[in-house]
């Protein structure tokens, strides 16, 4: 299932507040990684999934991502994510509890080419050209794909 990113404004917060507010610290935007995966969590999920030293310093991640707009609290005391785009989050998606680079699609797109060109069309005269073009273009889109994860904190 494929989340639905909502608008990339907050109300009340530009995406250049959320960009600095958020993916500005660390801790925050780990808390926000973790919450897109999760969907729903505690405080104390949060605590124990970052390894974070105590409950209070989760609590105050997510009552600040609370303040911005990217999570409300349930009358539980549980914390429900709101998916917003920006930042970096710009160039992933979020499916299920995956976060994508957009530039893995790409990779698939060249990879089957790739495939295709080298199975049916091995006897037609521009064969080399097409086969050359989509092994470049699935070399770099996978090239780009790892440098996007690697840009992503680990949660």
């Amino acid at each position: 299932m494929v989340s639905v990113w909502v608008g990339n404004m907050v109300s009340g917060s530009s995406e250049g507040d959320l960009e600095k507010e958020v993916t500005g610290e660390y801790n925050t935007f780990k808390v926000y990684l973790l919450m897109l995966k999760a969907k729903k969590g505690s405080a104390r999920e949060v605590q124990r999934s970052l390894g974070f030293s105590s409950t209070w310093l989760a609590t105050h991640h997510l009552e600040k991502l609370e303040k911005l707009g990217l999570v409300t609290k349930d009358e539980h005391g549980d914390y429900i994510v709101i998916p917003k785009k920006f930042g970096i989050l710009r160039f992933f998606v979020v499916t299920g509890r995956w976060v994508v680079p957009r530039m893995s699609f790409f990779a698939v797109m060249f990879g089957v080419m790739a495939v295709g060109f080298l199975f049916y069309l091995p006897e037609h005269r521009y064969f080399m050209i097409a086969f050359v073009i989509s092994i470049v273009g699935l070399v770099v889109s996978l090239y780009e794909t790892f440098r996007f994860y690697r840009l992503l904190p680990r949660t």
